[in-house]
């Protein structure tokens, strides 16, 4: 998961991320790998139960929060394995000197039930103009506290449809 060069641009999740979307031969198992860089985060967003996190490659640190409801923060480095409640927000912060991945094994279609995936952008994530301060706050420390400074484009702040330019993307 680590070595895996084919990610795509992971389009309105944020953060510049790229995703490789996998399925298994004769199996109903299927997962995602979203790779993003250094100094980055990642959209708040939430779904369904059942989607578990593994991270291959990174150190940074998740929050997660039932909305309306307190916020939980768990760090995270290679080897890391959590999983996020049932429709808790949640989001995704790389506070490394090098580029984060996360594998997202997704619920078995059994277990599946209404909005598993971000189906509503303006219900089921949270744009970066529109998220708490504390959130690019807590960021902004984590990384003054490791000697480093944040590479979000200020324009993400400001523009709920900001996009990142992927260079091979037409």
């Amino acid at each position: 998961m680590r070595a895996w060069d084919q990610l795509v641009p992971f389009w309105g999740r944020g953060a510049g991320g790229r995703v490789a979307h996998i399925r298994f031969p004769y199996s109903q198992m299927t997962c995602h790998m979203s790779g993003f860089d250094a100094r980055t985060y990642k959209k708040g967003h939430r779904h369904g139960p059942c989607f578990v996190i593994v991270i291959p490659a990174g150190e940074g640190y998740s929050i997660m929060w039932p909305e309306g409801g307190e916020k939980v923060i768990i760090p995270w480095h290679e080897g890391s394995v959590f999983v996020p409640p049932n429709r808790w927000f949640h989001q995704h912060f790389n506070v490394g000197e090098a580029s984060a991945r996360y594998l997202a094994m997704h619920p078995l279609p059994q277990n599946m039930g209404g909005a598993e995936r971000v189906e509503d952008r303006a219900r089921d994530q949270i744009e970066y103009p529109d998220e708490e301060p504390f959130i690019r706050q807590k960021f902004e420390t984590e990384l003054t506290q490791r000697g480093l400074q944040s590479i979000m484009p200020a324009q993400a702040y400001q523009d709920r449809n900001y996009e990142w330019a992927y260079e091979e993307a037409s």
